[in-house]
């Protein structure tokens, strides 16, 4: 595990779009190497992650954003964000769409604290059970959340994006029915 190092998580707000959307795309690019085409890790674009992020800021009222940064020295080096849940899944709940850290932060407490984050502004929105979506191959993930008390509800999907094939498994964080 990496030393602990300082950091800090607050709310994000409009001027930190770009930054989340570098640690979006190397977080993406150092993660998902070897479990996605390099080609389409290689293709992605901080400059359109920056004008999508920054357009969705614009669009959702700052006090309905569950967007943090976790940042050191005024460099943001990982973001969450969450809200309602998007699938089928359980009615009234919360998902967790993003928990994403530059490499160099991996194992040094900061990708635990913003995923406590999300989880308490869900739970305090009144959204619950909570789930989140990891592709089948990434272990790392897997162990993250495995070690916070999440597992595995035996839902999975298949997402296609620009003729990349997404196999992602749900995860709860609680025992529940698990689904066929």
């Amino acid at each position: 595990m990496a030393q602990a190092r300082e950091f800090r998580i607050r709310n994000a707000v409009l001027a930190d779009a770009r930054g989340i959307a570098i640690v979006h795309v190397q977080a993406w690019q150092e993660a998902y190497r070897g479990q996605l085409p390099d080609a389409f890790l290689d293709s992605l674009s901080i400059e359109e992650r920056f004008m999508a992020r920054e357009r969705w800021m614009r669009e959702v009222p700052e006090d309905r954003r569950m967007l943090w940064v976790a940042e050191t020295e005024g460099a943001i080096v990982g973001f969450a964000n969450a809200g309602p849940a998007r699938d089928p899944g359980p009615a009234g709940g919360g998902e967790i769409y993003a928990v994403y850290l530059l490499k160099d932060w991996w194992g040094t407490g900061a990708g635990r604290a913003l995923f406590e984050t999300a989880i308490m502004a869900l739970k305090a929105a009144g959204l619950a059970p909570l789930v989140l979506w990891v592709l089948r191959t990434n272990a790392r993930a897997q162990h993250f959340y495995e070690a916070a008390g999440w597992s595995p509800d035996g839902t999975s999907k298949i997402d296609v994006r620009a003729d990349v094939v997404f196999d992602e498994i749900r995860y709860r964080d609680s025992p529940g029915e698990v689904t066929p």
